[in-house]
């Protein structure tokens, strides 16, 4: 199965935490992170089995804040993957306000598989990952769109 068939992202309480402390964290110094999560595909579920925060460069511009990862930290992810037999399916990051799709989230996605998942957490997740303000989108063959923060689901 593919993530394209994927209904639910579930991700472990621990997992879960981790993201909420790495985007708060950042936020705290002014800066984005990414965290990725990776697993496998359980019928219709997309079961996160890792959160990874690969080696990133948080950037402030006048337009804005922004984190790249470099091509090396890419391919180290790669590899992990490929040696745990994982998925990527999921980024996350925070914005210091509200949370959307910005144009460079569309331009330059981590995930790009479709049916992946990007999770925007607003106020730099001080409130934590999923409250009434949290974004989610799933890559179409559109593009990034936006679907209900419910399609995560935390368990503990």
């Amino acid at each position: 199965m593919s993530l394209r068939e994927v209904r639910r992202f579930r991700v472990g309480g621990d997992i879960a935490a981790r993201t909420e402390r790495a985007l708060y964290e950042a936020g705290r110094q002014g800066h984005e992170r990414f965290v990725l999560w990776s697993g496998r595909c359980r019928g219709d579920v997309f079961e996160v089995s890792t959160g990874h925060i690969p080696e990133q460069t948080a950037y402030r511009l006048e337009s804005g804040l922004c984190v790249r990862v470099e091509g090396a930290a890419l391919h180290r992810l790669n590899v992990a993957l490929y040696e745990a037999g994982e998925t990527l399916g999921a980024q996350v990051h925070a914005h210091p306000t509200n949370a959307y799709h910005s144009e460079t989230d569309d331009s330059f996605p981590i995930v790009t598989l479709l049916g992946g998942l990007s999770l925007v957490a607003p106020d730099f997740c001080r409130r934590g990952l999923l409250t009434d303000g949290t974004a989610a989108y799933r890559l179409t063959t559109a593009g990034w769109t936006r679907v209900t923060a419910a399609v995560v689901e935390v368990t503990y």
